[in-house]
C-alpha cells in the first residue's frame, strides 16, 4: 500500500497535478486501500488547519495586497532611491533596499515580487539594464519576504513545530539582513564590471527631507508590527490583523491612494491566496499523518545513521533535501511533511529548533525562483513581460548567492542566533 501512495504522489507530480492534490488524493486512496475509518479523512483535514496562529497567514495577505495598492510599496522605493544615491548598480540596489522595506511589513514574497518589481522593473529597463537582469534582481530580493519578520513561513513553522515565532522574528532579522547584503555586493560588482552607474537623479537635501517625511508611516509600520511582537504587546495573529488596520488607515486616509473601489479586487485575491494555502495545509497534513503511520520518519532516521554520523554531512544532507523539494513543492506543504521527518534527527544533533526553522525556510525560499514551480519567479516573469527560459539562466548566479548565505547561515548559526541569546 505505501509504495502505491508514494507511486501516485509521484505521478501526479510529474504530471502538474496541482500540489494540494498531489498531496491529498494518494492519501485517499491509501486509507480506503488500508481499511481504515473514511472519517479520518475529514478529521486530518481539518486538523491541519484548526489552529488560531493560522489566522495570521490571510490577515498578513491582505496586508501586504493593500500596501502595494495603497501607495506604501511605492514610497518606501522611494526612500531607497535617496539612501542609495548615484553609485554604480544603484537602481538594482534600491530594489534590493525595497524589497527588504517591504518584506518587513508584508511578510509574503509574492506580494513583494509583484509590488516592488512593477515599479523598479521598468525604472531599471529604462536605465539601460537587461531585462532578464533586472527581473532576477527583484526574483532573488522578494524571496526575503519569507525570511524577515513577520514572514508567514515563521507562523506557519511555528505553528507546526510548537517552536517560538518570537524567536524566529528575532533570528530572521540577522539572517535577512545578511542575505540582503550579500545581494547588494553582488550588484554592486556586477554594475561595477559593467560599468552601470548616474542612474539616480540627484536630489538637494530639501527634496531628501520631503522623501523621509512622505515615507515616514511607512517606516512606521515594521516597528509597530514587529516591534509589538518583540515587547509582547500583541501576538503574531494580533500583529497581522493591526497590519491590515494600519494599511487600510495609511492608504485611505494618510496617503489618499487606496480607493473604494480596489478594496473588492484586494478582498477577492486575498480569498482566492488564502484558499490555495489553506488547502494545500490540509492535505499536506492527510499527507504528513500517513507518512508518520507509515513509521518513514524513524525509517528516514535510521538510513541516514547507517550513511553518517557526521554532523556536517548530515546538515548537508538536509539543506540538499529541502532544496529539491523546495524545487517542485510548496513551503508550506514541505514545512507540514519535513518537520515530522527531520524533528528526531534535530533533536538528535543538538540543533536548536530555531537555528533549524531559520534553515528550512532559506531552503524553501530558494524554492521560490527555481524551477519548475518557482512562483516568485513566473511572478516577476509576468511583471517584466519575460521569456521564463532565459530567466532561469539568469537567476542562477544570485541563487548561489543565496546558497552561500545558506551555508553560512547553517554551519555559522551564531550569524543569526546572538539576538535569541543562544
Amino acid at each position: 500500500m505505501i509504495s502505491t501512495f508514494f507511486i501516485l504522489s509521484l505521478v501526479f507530480l510529474v504530471v502538474g497535478v496541482p500540489i494540494a492534490f498531489t498531496l491529498g488524493l494518494p492519501s485517499v486512496v491509501y486509507i480506503f486501500m488500508s481499511g481504515m475509518p473514511p472519517g479520518i479523512i475529514i478529521q486530518r483535514l481539518f486538523a491541519g488547519i484548526d489552529r488560531t496562529a493560522l489566522m495570521a497567514i490571510p490577515f498578513f495577505i491582505l496586508a501586504g495586497e493593500l500596501m502595494n495598492r495603497g501607495g506604501i510599496a511605492k514610497r518606501l522605493v522611494a526612500l531607497a532611491n535617496v539612501l542609495v544615491g548615484n553609485i554604480h548598480g544603484s537602481l538594482a540596489i534600491v530594489t534590493v533596499l525595497s524589497c527588504m522595506f517591504f518584506c518587513a511589513i508584508s511578510g509574503s514574497a509574492v506580494a513583494a515580487a509583484a509590488s516592488i518589481g512593477s515599479i523598479m522593473i521598468p525604472a531599471m529597463l529604462a536605465a539601460g539594464y537587461k531585462r532578464e537582469f533586472a527581473a532576477s534582481i527583484v526574483a532573488a530580493s522578494s524571496i526575503l519576504g519569507v525570511i524577515l519578520p513577520p514572514s508567514i513561513t515563521f507562523i506557519t513553522f511555528g505553528v507546526i513545530s510548537g517552536t517560538s515565532i518570537t524567536d524566529m522574528y528575532l533570528a530572521g532579522i540577522p539572517a535577512g539582513i545578511m542575505i540582503g547584503t550579500m545581494l547588494i555586493i553582488y550588484v554592486y560588482i556586477v554594475a561595477r564590471k559593467n560599468n552601470i552607474r548616474n542612474e539616480v537623479a540627484s536630489t538637494t537635501i530639501k527634496e531628501k527631507l520631503l522623501v523621509f517625511r512622505n515615507a515616514i508611516w511607512a517606516m512606521f509600520a515594521p516597528i509597530i508590527l514587529v516591534g509589538g511582537v518583540f515587547s509582547g504587546f500583541f501576538t503574531p495573529t494580533e500583529s497581522a490583523v493591526v497590519a491590515v488596520v494600519y494599511s487600510l488607515l495609511v492608504g485611505f486616509f494618510v496617503y489618499g491612494d487606496l480607493k473604494l473601489k480596489d478594496t473588492y479586487k484586494v478582498f477577492a485575491q486575498t480569498a482566492i491566496i488564502t484558499g490555495k494555502i489553506m488547502l494545500i495545509i490540509s492535505t499536506a497534513t492527510l499527507f504528513a499523518f500517513i507518512l508518520t503511520f507509515e513509521r518513514v520518519p524513524q525509517e528516514i532516521l535510521s538510513a541516514i545513521g547507517t550513511i553518517t554520523d557526521n554532523k556536517i554531512l548530515i546538515l548537508l544532507l538536509i539543506n540538499l533535501a529541502l532544496l529539491i523539494m523546495g524545487t517542485f513543492m510548496d513551503t508550506t506543504a514541505i514545512i507540514i511533511i519535513t518537520v515530522p521527518l527531520f524533528w528526531p534527527l534535530i533533536m538528535y544533533l543538538g540543533i536548536d529548533p530555531v537555528h533549524f526553522g531559520l534553515i528550512v525556510t532559506i531552503n524553501t525560499a530558494i524554492g521560490f525562483i527555481t524551477p519548475p514551480i518557482g512562483v516568485c519567479l513566473f511572478t516577476v516573469a509576468s511583471v517584466a513581460k519575460s521569456r521564463i527560459e532565459p530567466l532561469f539562466k539568469a537567476v542562477l548566479p544570485p541563487v548561489a548567492v543565496l546558497i552561500v548565505a545558506l551555508l553560512i547561515i547553517t554551519f555559522v548559526p551564531q550569524t543569526i542566533m546572538f539576538l535569541v541569546g543562544r
